[in-house]
């Protein structure tokens, strides 16, 4: 599966709005169909309805998993409804979903515009046949601008032959602007094999048992350092950063891999996303080569917002989504 990067200013990119339908259009073109000169990451639109749709990943050498997307205004037309299901039969219906109606009646949450109009929000997506990471510049935070982040799709595991190694990761309340709502940019800072945040589900635990899991995501100590409230979280790349940019000795950028934990052990890691060991090294948007040991890797720098009881300072991060076809 080759990993490629589309964003709202490529020629004939479908344009993000406010408005109903605006989202499935985005990942019709993204996932499904191509665009101008883009072609599609490798998935198939299983069902379809209004203004809704029910996507496929790619089934060879993946869970094959799906995710359900409701963007006909379910709560307002500046967000749509987004869930994950093993199997389906039609929109909205299908089995063993993550999260599950008792972990959130309506899924989780992807934030498209702060607006409920016409306006055209610039986004960004990473995407392979098998997991996908969508960045939106809603409007909600400007100069400098920070985006909402949703993921969905397939990671790499550290269980030989897992079977369930996806998830889905966004917002978990409807019509907020709140940054604490944002959570593929948060990290825990404590207790970081148990630790859970909302908008964080797996398809099934390590055991293999149905049912949706609740889970955590930590990184490198040298990012995760604790706020001086004592919150158990912080920003990816935020200003509880340890290490100056660059990195002295090297002039280096730093990165670390984004682990996925729950029930006590270390599940495994996100495909292609990168915390840096720096407080926002880069420009929002700016893509990046690798040298040395990320030698061949290219990466695009995007903004992110978090939870955290911390000062502001806490909760503006960043994070690097590698687009180069080299995730391992």
């Amino acid at each position: 599966m080759t990993v490629r990067l589309y964003k709202s200013t490529d020629a004939s990119a479908p344009s993000l709005t406010g408005q109903v339908g605006s989202l499935v259009a985005l990942l019709d073109a993204v996932l499904v169909n191509g665009y101008g000169s883009k072609t599609a990451a490798g998935w198939t639109k299983a069902f379809s309805g209004t203004n809704s749709a029910s996507y496929r990943m790619a089934t060879s050498g993946n869970t094959g998993f799906y995710l359900d997307v409701n963007d006909n205004a379910p709560s307002t037309a500046r967000e749509a409804r987004m869930r994950g299901y093993e199997a389906m039969t039609a929109v909205a219906t299908g089995t063993n979903a993550f999260p599950t109606s008792a972990q959130s009646s309506f899924g989780l949450v992807c934030r498209k515009s702060t607006s409920a109009d016409a306006t055209a929000r610039p986004w960004y997506m990473v995407a392979d046949g098998s997991c996908f990471y969508l960045f939106i510049d809603t409007g909600d935070w400007t100069a400098p601008n920070y985006s909402t982040a949703f993921q969905f799709g397939d990671f790499f595991s550290y269980k030989s032959g897992d079977a369930y190694n996806c998830c889905i990761v966004s917002r978990q309340a409807e019509n907020d602007n709140n940054a604490y709502q944002e959570k593929l940019g948060e990290i825990c800072v404590s207790n970081v094999t148990t630790q859970v945040q909302t908008g964080c589900f797996l398809a099934r635990a390590a055991t293999g048992v149905a049912g949706s899991v609740n889970f955590g995501k930590f990184t490198s100590i040298l990012v995760g350092v604790a706020t001086t409230s004592g919150s158990g979280y912080c920003a990816a790349g935020g200003s509880g950063a340890a290490i100056s940019y660059p990195n002295y000795p090297d002039s280096g950028l730093l990165l670390a891999p984004l682990f996925i934990a729950h029930n006590g052990y270390v599940r495994g890691y996100f495909k292609g996303l990168w915390v840096p060991c720096h407080f926002q090294p880069c420009g929002h948007g700016d893509q990046v080569s690798g040298t040395g040991v990320m030698s061949a890797k290219s990466f695009i720098a995007i903004n992110t917002r978090s939870n955290s009881s911390g000062s502001n300072g806490w909760q503006y991060g960043q994070l690097l989504a590698e687009y180069s076809d080299t995730w391992s």
